[in-house]
């Protein structure tokens, strides 16, 4: 759990994850929980890493689901996934705060090596309406299980681009998504003792950073190619993932 007495060198990492964090959110509309946690890693265990996304979780997440005003919609059209997906997270939160540090690190660098190519999805890959009312539920209950355990919602991320719904829907569903895997985890770590007050406290600081990198993250939408962009994604998770699986093995 981390401590006031944090290293320079361990602040400086988490400054720099939420930073960067809040960069491709605000570039991409989500991955915030995705990009910090990896790189807090080298400078934290995994639950405390998780612990530290509280703040900025919400805030930024509630921003964006009522900010283009199509949160009803969102609650109408996947409630059927947004509920399984709450339960998952809290059940695959209890394997995050109960294995060890290591071999979250390696399970988690393994997943984002594995999504790192997820950028490049082929825009023709598309999931029925039909398929949808059958699927939702079941692969909201697995995404949750596996966010929970691992903090990160790039799967589902994939799964609603399969989707094909309009920009403004899709950046509130993943809001949505967010809000509703990340705050059974916020409750677990708090029952287990690692979202405590100097966590809230360090995760109110931490809200900065990643406020700025995301207003940095939407100028830049406006100035980068989105084919740039997910060169620029994938060799970053590529890198972040690789270094999780080096650390945890050495």
């Amino acid at each position: 759990m981390p401590e006031f007495g944090l290293p320079i060198t361990a602040i400086a990492i988490i400054l720099a994850a939420f930073f960067l964090a809040g960069l491709v959110k605000g570039v991409i509309g989500g991955g915030l929980p995705a990009i910090s946690v990896p790189v807090m890693l080298n400078a934290i265990d995994p639950a405390s890493a998780a612990s530290l996304t509280f703040i900025p979780v919400i805030i930024t997440n509630f921003w964006l689901l009522f900010h283009g005003g199509r949160f009803k919609e969102v609650f109408h059209r996947y409630w059927q996934f947004l509920l399984p997906l709450s339960i998952g997270s809290l059940l695959g939160a209890q394997i995050l705060v109960s294995a060890p540090a290591e071999t979250m690190a390696l399970a988690i660098g393994i997943f984002v090596v594995t999504l790192s190519p997820l950028p490049f999805i082929p825009k023709c890959w598309a999931i029925s309406e039909k398929t949808q009312r059958w699927l939702n539920p079941v692969a909201a209950s697995t995404m949750g299980v596996l966010g929970g355990a691992t903090v990160m919602l790039a799967p589902v991320i994939v799964y609603f681009v399969a989707l094909r719904i309009d920009k403004e829907l899709f950046v509130a569903s993943m809001s949505a998504i967010a809000l509703s895997s990340m705050t059974p985890l916020f409750v677990s770590l708090a029952i287990h003792n690692v979202l405590s007050v100097n966590e809230i406290f360090l995760s109110g600081v931490v809200l900065f950073p990643a406020l700025i990198g995301m207003a940095l993250g939407i100028w830049l939408r406006r100035q980068v190619s989105q084919r740039s962009f997910q060169r620029i994604l994938f060799v970053a998770l590529l890198g972040i993932g690789l270094n999780l699986i080096f650390k945890s093995t050495a």
